[in-house]
């Protein structure tokens, strides 16, 4: 990993984290085009780190009104990450592989950009979150473990489904993020090897988290416009260009 590739790699992960355009796709996409063949799993990992860093700056009083003022939303968060951490139990080995399928990310992409777009017109409930949309939400969230399926675009379009207001379907999403991020970074650190890791991983960690906090307020800013499904049309047209290019 050169420092050209570090600082490339962590403007598209701060870009695509928080865009509901899938970051762990894109990734695969870019490494693919500048002639990494093998899955870069770990540097992947410190540039999800400096995004997860991103979400505390930008919802820094949110966490800790869950530990202060809103203790139930703790146990939703807790209720849709144990959910997700069942699912990546059974299958954690078969997502792995789906990094190395350059087709497969294509396809997760269309799935995504379609999901976006059904998010802006179907609802099929109404009020604020609940444990049971905590764990749909956290289903959406398992899923989202496959390369090409954006996070932030399902879980956010999950949430609109369940009737959540987008602010609130936001803000669930990223904090649910928190210990998935969390998790995924202790789970493969234990088991990997770590003598690559040089100083261009951690230049990476502070570009994406710089381009996190930009473009987590960027798509703030989208959800208020209720444009997400914008979003979706880019995924579309992109999974076509990797299944046709790639």
């Amino acid at each position: 990993m050169t420092f050209f590739e570090a600082i490339i790699s962590g403007i598209v992960q701060g870009v695509t984290e928080f865009l509901p355009v899938s970051s762990s796709g894109h990734l695969v996409i870019l490494h693919r085009l500048i002639g990494l063949k093998e899955p870069q799993l770990v540097f992947d990992i410190f540039l999800h780190v400096g995004t997860l860093a991103a979400v505390f700056i930008v919802f820094w009083q949110d966490i800790v009104d869950i530990f202060v003022s809103k203790r139930r939303t703790g146990l939703y968060i807790a209720l849709g990450t144990l959910v997700t951490g069942i699912y990546v139990l059974i299958f954690g080995k078969s997502i792995e592989v789906g990094f190395a399928k350059p087709g497969l990310v294509g396809m997760m992409l269309i799935i995504t950009g379609i999901w976006l777009i059904l998010g802006r017109f179907i609802r099929f409930s109404t009020g604020p979150i609940t444990g049971f949309k905590a764990i749909i939400i956290g289903l959406a969230q398992a899923i989202a473990t496959l390369p090409g399926i954006s996070r932030s675009g399902v879980t956010i379009s999950t949430g609109l489904f369940l009737g959540m207001s987008p602010e609130a379907a936001a803000r669930f999403s990223f904090l649910l993020s928190i210990p998935a991020i969390i998790g995924a970074f202790l789970l493969k650190v234990r088991g990997a090897d770590m003598t690559g890791v040089g100083v261009n991983y951690f230049i990476g960690f502070v570009i994406s988290c710089i381009v996190g906090v930009l473009s987590l307020k960027l798509l703030l800013k989208a959800l208020h416009r209720d444009r997400l499904h914008f979003f979706g049309v880019y995924c579309i047209v992109a999974g076509l260009f990797v299944w046709i290019v790639l």
